[in-house]
């Protein structure tokens, strides 16, 4: 039987089934402790069967509508900060949209009227506001008491176009969770609140020690299982050089034109980057 050395992205099969994302190559990855793989910038995938998602970036001041069919709709934001009276700073989190009405009166700020309200986290939200004078923050400035203000059309077109229970991806620019769209046809999985909540702090836990592996099993978010209080972010995995190898066997794809097949690992064996020992069929 010939040996070969060559770089291969591998598949470890019969683990618990935790997802990742890799920056660099595109997958969605499931943690375990029986893996090795060369990875930086990795992010846990949940889904949606939502046709959208937002996204706002606390750090640079703006929001993103992304879409099921790739195309990616930028606008600019003002967030909530602690440096107004009585004013809190927007928090970082998953969350999904909660609640939608076209006129929302502010119960802690004199009843002020917010036009086309889209709450995702207790009392903080998208909206709009009568005057136009917040406009010259937009994309640029904190300027709220807590909740994202964007402009009066764009708030319309949110409105018209999001549902209840579409996610929203509130962070500073660096996250180690990110969205991804599903649908009923794909392999998927529908936790509890709960049970939403004790899967994401293990996924983390995993993936910050180095323990993930490709898998196929969408796990969906929507308003059923992710309350108010959201999900956390997490820390981004930007350090992970690699992996000790503890299982019995790899399936390999792609290595080498020709060549793939079921090789069984040493349980004590480190493997040093990019390399792999493969028996050839």
């Amino acid at each position: 039987m010939r040996i070969i050395w060559g770089f291969s992205l591998i598949l470890l099969i019969n683990f618990q089934n935790i997802h990742a994302f890799d920056k660099n190559n595109g997958h969605n990855v499931n943690t375990d402790s029986s893996s090795v793989m060369i990875s930086s910038n990795l992010e846990d995938t949940l889904y949606t069967f939502q046709p959208f998602y937002l996204e706002v970036n606390l750090n640079t001041q703006m929001g993103y509508l992304h879409s099921r069919d790739g195309s990616v709709k930028p606008f600019g934001i003002s967030s909530g900060t602690d440096k107004l009276k009585e004013g809190i700073n927007t928090k970082e989190g998953l969350y999904v949209i909660q609640s939608k009405m076209s006129k929302w009166y502010s119960r802690q700020f004199d009843s002020t009227l917010m036009l086309n309200w889209m709450g995702f986290h207790f009392g903080t939200g998208f909206h709009a506001l009568r005057s136009s004078r917040y406009y010259k923050y937009l994309g640029k400035k904190k300027s709220s008491h807590g909740c994202v203000r964007i402009s009066r059309d764009m708030a319309q077109f949110l409105f018209d176009t999001v549902k209840l229970g579409t996610p929203v991806l509130v962070h500073k620019g660096t996250k180690s969770v990110t969205i991804a769209f599903s649908d009923s046809t794909r392999r998927h999985v529908h936790y509890s609140r709960r049970e939403l909540q004790n899967e994401v702090a293990l996924r983390e836990k995993l993936i910050h020690t180095g323990r993930y592996y490709i898998s196929g099993i969408d796990v969906v978010i929507d308003k059923n299982n992710v309350g108010h209080s959201g999900l956390p972010l997490g820390n981004p995995v930007n350090s992970l050089k690699k992996r000790i190898i503890k299982s019995s066997f790899a399936f390999v794809q792609s290595v080498i034109p020709q060549t793939k097949g079921i090789t069984k690992l040493p349980q004590k064996s480190l493997w040093k980057q990019y390399h792999m020992r493969l028996a050839s069929i």
